[in-house]
């Protein structure tokens, strides 16, 4: 990875800091272990590039405020407590705070960022941007919710009272805890950095601190291939969500397409327009769905990948995902949403070599302009930086 001069200096002094003892071999084997995945952590933080944007992925946000925040605020006057994980200068939790005032949540609900660097907290505690961090504001809220302040714009003195800021290393713990558990968390574009084995821990701490029916919202680019059996898969028409259950949690069926969320389960979750499912692929040796051919080819194809993101709240296994992912990149081989997710399965399962193959394939589809956007995965840039880190952070060298 190239690295700017003052991220050079940055990572130098944090090595010292740490005073990691042994040759440079046993220092990346510490920082690969379980035992070092906090240092590890740290010197992401010492380089990594603390930039956001507020309304960012406008996409998901709209379907979190429809399909969450609003039939949540509506049927419940309680304030809400809300967590934004790895939060940069505040960005997210400005974000936060306005989609709650937009829909006349109580002026009591909080919105916690936490971060693992001091000096970027430092920032966001203030809540003052940028006018290029405004660019994806919608012009009607900005004199509404914004200040402006010595060239800058600052969040309302009524918002910046809800909001609290702490700094935290997701690999260490105690994780934030609020009574009865958050309603909402957010964690966006972080996990991407994570190893398998990280990521899954991380994962499943949030999910401990999630309330009943509260929700876990990631980026499109860290899909849960395997939820943790307290969580549920709610998809929407150009988002995914994380829910977690109601009361004692039911093992999934195993290799059933079941509805993901019974609307009786999450009564704060507004049900999404789902398309009907289609017949379900049973095995390797079984036929697909029988479709016209080449016209039909990137539905079926979409219908596939659809398949492995509702098998991960219904119990299919790995290997019957391998199968849909590799079936529907034969019927289209430039579908990179479903060639990220085949890397990500197979760094999973433990063959990094063939998943940086996968990576590398969908990364050079969206350069050669050949990748098309799919349902959930409609931002490929972000899917792209997404394939560079996993190339990186298997092969530890230049991302691409």
């Amino acid at each position: 990875m190239a690295l700017s001069v003052a991220q050079r200096r940055r990572l130098d002094a944090r090595l010292e800091a740490l005073d990691l003892p042994g040759p440079a071999e046993q220092v990346v084997a510490h920082l690969r272990s379980g035992a070092g995945a906090a240092d590890l952590a740290r010197l992401v933080g010492a380089v990594a590039v603390h930039t956001s944007e507020l309304f960012r992925d406008d996409v998901q946000l709209s379907a979190f405020r429809e399909h969450v925040l609003s039939p949540r605020v509506q049927r419940s006057k309680q304030p809400l407590r809300m967590w934004s994980a790895g939060c940069a200068a505040g960005e997210e939790v400005a974000t936060l705070l306005m989609l709650l005032a937009q829909e006349g949540a109580d002026p009591t609900s909080r919105v916690l960022g936490t971060d693992l660097s001091d000096l970027v907290l430092t920032r966001a505690r203030e809540l003052n941007f940028p006018a290029e961090a405004l660019r994806r504001v919608p012009e009607a809220l900005r004199p509404r919710y914004f200040e402006p302040r010595a060239g800058r714009q600052v969040l309302v003195e009524a918002l910046r009272t809800q909001a609290e800021f702490r700094c935290h290393n997701l690999m260490e713990t105690p994780y934030p805890e609020v009574e009865g558990g958050f309603d909402v968390i957010f964690c966006r574009n972080v996990l991407i950095y994570f190893t398998p084995d990280a990521f899954q821990r991380t994962v499943r701490s949030l999910t401990e601190r999630l309330a009943p029916g509260g929700v876990l919202v990631l980026s499109a680019a860290e899909p849960l291939l395997q939820l943790p059996p307290e969580l549920r898969l709610l998809p929407c028409e150009h988002a995914f969500f994380y829910v977690r259950v109601e009361g004692p949690v039911v093992p999934a069926p195993p290799a059933r397409r079941e509805p993901s969320l019974p609307p009786a389960a999450l009564p704060d979750v507004a049900p999404a327009r789902a398309a009907e499912p289609g017949p379900e692929p049973t095995a390797v040796a079984s036929q697909p769905p029988l479709l016209e051919p080449a016209a039909d080819a990137m539905a079926e194809a979409d219908w596939l990948f659809s398949c492995v993101l509702d098998g991960a709240s219904t119990g299919v296994s790995d290997e019957q995902s391998e199968w849909n992912l590799r079936r529907c990149l034969e019927l289209d081989p430039d579908h990179v949403a479903a060639r990220y997710l085949l890397g990500m399965l197979l760094e999973q399962s433990g063959r990094p070599d063939a998943a940086v193959v996968e990576y590398r394939r969908a990364r050079d589809a969206v350069d050669s302009g050949r990748a098309r956007p799919v349902p959930f995965f409609l931002n490929l840039p972000r899917l792209r930086v997404a394939c560079a880190r996993a190339v990186e952070r298997l092969e530890g060298g230049s991302p691409g």
